[in-house]
Formats: structure tokens, sequence, C-alpha cells
């Protein structure tokens, strides 16, 4: 891979981590808000962008692999990782069809939508006509803040687990983003640093003012 298909995936990768990042930070303030629905919204936040970076280092499609081979080279990831699994890179694959076929799939079961709340509450719902009690794959989506685990179409999905192979990765594209462009990465510092300076300064002068009218 040349260095400049090299750069546009490591400016991708980081794009994609900056909205995880954001996404990771509303979904922590819905659950401790308890806002339901902002718990629901925010964990799909996480899984699509979660899906992109999946799908580019360790793609499904045999075209793609000499791709993801190579990207991994570079972050230094092996093939085997938490975050290898079809079931998160294809999210964004053909959803309409998925939903369709979710549908068919659990026609005449029970089923669940956008919960939050223990696991297990959901065993005490009364049985489908045929005695069964609601299972994973009868969830269309839902949260459980005790396992931490976001269920979207039937398929579980461990947040924490998530949240910390992500981090590593993001810790490998960071690393790399910063070998390749030191001076774009020393620019957004100084811009950091003078974002911060400016609100201390801003903080600084309302404590002066606040105190001179006492």
């Amino acid at each position: 891979m040349d260095n400049n298909t090299l750069s546009i995936y490591v400016h991708e990768l980081r794009n994609q981590f900056t909205n995880l990042q954001a996404s990771f930070d509303l979904f922590n303030q819905s659950i401790a808000a308890k806002n339901g629905q902002g718990i629901l919204y925010t964990g799909g936040m996480i899984l699509f962008p979660a899906s992109q970076i999946v799908s580019i280092l360790w793609p499904t499609r045999a075209r793609s692999r000499g791709r993801g081979e190579a990207l991994r080279k570079v972050f230094q990831l092996e093939e085997k990782h938490v975050l290898n699994d079809r079931r998160l890179s294809e999210i964004n694959e053909h959803s309409d069809t998925k939903t369709e076929e979710w549908i068919a799939k659990t026609k005449g079961q029970q089923i669940v939508f956008d919960f939050v709340g223990p696991r297990a509450e959901l065993d005490t719902i009364e049985p489908s006509e045929n005695g069964e009690l609601v299972s994973d794959e009868n969830i269309y989506r839902a949260y459980d803040p005790d396992t931490r685990v976001y269920y979207y179409r039937g398929v579980a999905y461990n947040m924490n687990a998530i949240a910390t192979a992500l981090a590593d990765v993001s810790g490998r594209v960071n690393n790399v983003y910063a070998q390749m462009f030191p001076e774009q990465v020393k620019r957004e510092q100084e811009f950091v640093a003078a974002q911060r300076k400016a609100i201390e300064e801003a903080e600084a002068a309302q404590q002066a003012a606040d105190s001179a009218k006492k």
C-alpha cells in the first residue's frame, strides 16, 4: 500500500474514532441521566462508526482482504481480535433487508422493541402462544445497564468489550497519524491549548467580576 493511500485510510479511521468518542460521551451521559431514548439512540451511534472501522480493518469481501491485511500490518493488529466479528462489520450492509429478514424470522413470536432495563425482566413477559419466552434473537433494540449489553436486530453486543477494543485500535491509529503528520499534530495541540487558555481566562474574568459585585 502506497503512502498516499495509507494516509487517506489513516485520516478516515481517525475521523471515525472522533465520531465514536462523541457518541460514547453522549451514551454515558444518557446512562447517567437515565434517559432511555437517549441510551438507545446513542448506542446505535456507537455501533455504526464501529462497524465502519471494523469493515476497513477486517473486511469480509475477498477482494478487500489484501487492504485489510496491509492496514493491520501497519497498526500491528492481529487477525484474531475482539472487533473481527462479522455481526459488527456487517451492521451497515443491506440494513433494510436484514430488518425484513428479522421480521419474517420472528413472525408469530414474542418480540421486544426499544427496551431499557435488566434483561431478566423480559423473562417476566407473558410467553407467546407456543409458550416461548423472549429470546435474544427476538429483541430488536434494547439495552441492559447491568451487563452493559446492547441488543440490535437480534444480536447482543457487549459495549464494554467493544469500547476496550476500540480504545486499543484508536491508540494505534493515533500513533501512526502522529508519525505521518507531526506538524499537523503540533498545530492541533496548539489549537487545543489556546482554546483551553481562553476558557480559563474567561472563567477567571467571570470570577473576578462576581467578586467585585460582592
